[in-house]
């Protein structure tokens, strides 16, 4: 069994030691001589060996005590360094990751939003499409694709993912109208390289329009859904995006969706975070703010959602 360590002798006898002077020590920790005496005591008992040699004015240590005083100056820097590393945390930036076309095409134009709430709160999105340890990484935030269950930590449903065909109006005027699916043959489909397993695709979307003179494979296919809709805007086809990702543009006009069908999919964008840091409030504030979002752009049906912590 571990011997508990006397923490508040040891910091009396660093102090007296550094001082040379039981009343110095006194007066920097803001207790009495006598009670520093005590303390002294005590340790000495403790540990079975005397510390100091004490004289009329001024104390002087021993070669235990020597030995001791080495020990406990190092620790207590040590240990002054850890709180020291915690407790600036709570000023470092807020660190959210996110993936980039998420970061890109819908986080990063309503930031604006929650620094005019909180300009106080810094924030560092660190854009990255690669998984993340949020303890190792030093992240407090992070915005993730995928179905779940994330265990272990902090889990909150952001919104799903309902793909919808877009292109630009420039595109809808040299090809169009687009009456049937499968006057889609007549432009060229854009194409996402899948991340998830099982991700939908334009063949998903294809089938459930009942398009079956489309040749869902045809077209350049992209790393990034950011650049298949970059594609999309400069009037290069027809892209199946992400809702969240192209909603600004479908509002301004800059894209418009020739079919209404829209295609629902198993994936959704989740708010994970430490179980242990979820009630820190600028984390708390980030994540009822991104829900407050979500819920504005339509891509969150309810105001009620539902946080987890996951075992």
């Amino acid at each position: 069994m571990t011997t508990r360590l006397p923490l508040n002798a040891l910091r009396v006898f660093e102090a007296c030691a550094r001082h040379g002077s039981f009343l110095a020590a006194s007066e920097e920790l803001a207790i009495t001589p006598g009670a520093v005496s005590r303390q002294i005591k005590a340790l000495e008992a403790e540990l079975e060996v005397r510390l100091f040699d004490r004289f009329n004015r001024a104390v002087r240590l021993t070669q235990a005590g020597e030995q001791l005083a080495v020990g406990v100056s190092q620790g207590l820097s040590t240990l002054q360094a850890a709180v020291d590393a915690v407790r600036s945390r709570r000023d470092a930036p807020l660190v959210v990751t996110v993936l980039h076309s998420l970061a890109a095409r819908w986080l990063v134009p309503r930031l604006y939003d929650f620094q005019a709430r909180y300009p106080d709160v810094e924030i560092l999105v660190s854009a990255s499409d690669a998984p993340k340890d949020l303890a190792r990484d030093n992240i407090d935030v992070a915005i993730r694709l995928g179905r779940g269950p994330y265990p272990g930590l902090h889990v909150t449903h952001l919104f799903d993912t309902v793909l919808v065909p877009v292109c630009s109006p420039g595109l809808l005027r040299k090809y169009g109208p687009f009456e049937h699916p499968n006057d889609l043959a007549r432009t060229v489909l854009l194409h996402d390289v899948n991340m998830i397993a099982a991700e939908p695709e334009w063949s998903d979307w294809l089938a459930a329009a009942g398009a079956d003179k489309v040749n869902p494979r045809r077209g350049p296919r992209f790393s990034n859904t950011y650049l298949s809709i970059e594609a999309a805007l400069s009037d290069r086809g027809v892209a199946l995006a992400d809702e969240a990702m192209v909603i600004d543009d479908l509002r301004s006009g800059r894209l418009v969706q020739p079919f209404a069908l829209t295609l629902p999919t198993t994936l959704a964008q989740w708010v994970l975070c430490l179980p242990e840091k979820a009630e820190q409030p600028n984390i708390r504030r980030f994540r009822a703010w991104l829900l407050e979002q979500a819920q504005k752009d339509g891509l969150a049906p309810s105001i009620d959602q539902k946080s987890t912590d996951e075992p």
